[in-house]
């Protein structure tokens, strides 16, 4: 089992491929998704808490909408022993840059009756993070929501800012290009 937190960035990233995607799906509507792990991207924060582990980019519509909306998820990633109040904090920095946050928490022994568990999924719903916990990290099937995150509101700037230094060369042109499809 993984326990250092950059060692759980891969399995996250297929959790966001192979289930997260469905979860942010309109139920009859569009979604272009792009994954990525951005804990050693760029940016101009050079705080501790300044970068999202990963994000989940949505570019989405329902069916009979019509505008396409872009929002930004971000994942602070903690490992087994490694998750505190202050790691809620961490996400919650992420606000600035992103539409919503995620705490995900390698837990394979979650306890909603445990005073830690407890005492973080209320620190979370305080703050509007939202909370995943972890049984295996290489079982997606294992990764449970426990908490939505709430949505934020970053500047536009921000989130330019955000998609400009954090994503990789590659996924940048792809969501450049779905953009400029759309706008035509």
């Amino acid at each position: 089992m993984p326990q250092r937190e950059v060692d759980l960035y891969p399995h996250v990233y297929d959790f966001l491929e192979l289930r997260f995607r469905e979860q942010v799906k309109p139920l009859r509507g569009d979604l272009r998704a792009i994954s990525a792990i951005t804990a050693t991207a760029g940016g101009s924060g050079t705080g501790i808490w300044s970068k999202p582990d990963l994000c989940f980019v949505a570019l989405w519509r329902h069916k009979f909408g019509m505008r396409w909306k872009l929002d930004i998820h971000g994942f602070e990633v903690k490992p087994k022993g490694r998750c505190s109040a202050d790691s809620v904090h961490e996400a919650l920095n992420h606000t600035s840059h992103v539409h919503y946050t995620h705490l995900v928490w390698h837990k394979p022994d979650w306890d909603a009756s445990n005073k830690a568990c407890a005492e973080l999924y209320s620190h979370c719903r305080r703050f509007g993070v939202g909370l995943i916990t972890i049984d295996d990290p290489s079982a997606a099937n294992t990764y449970t929501v426990r908490l939505e995150a709430e949505r934020q509101d970053p500047t536009g700037d921000a989130v330019d800012e955000f998609l400009e230094t954090r994503l990789p060369e590659d996924r940048k042109q792809l969501l450049l290009d779905w953009l400029g499809e759309l706008r035509r």
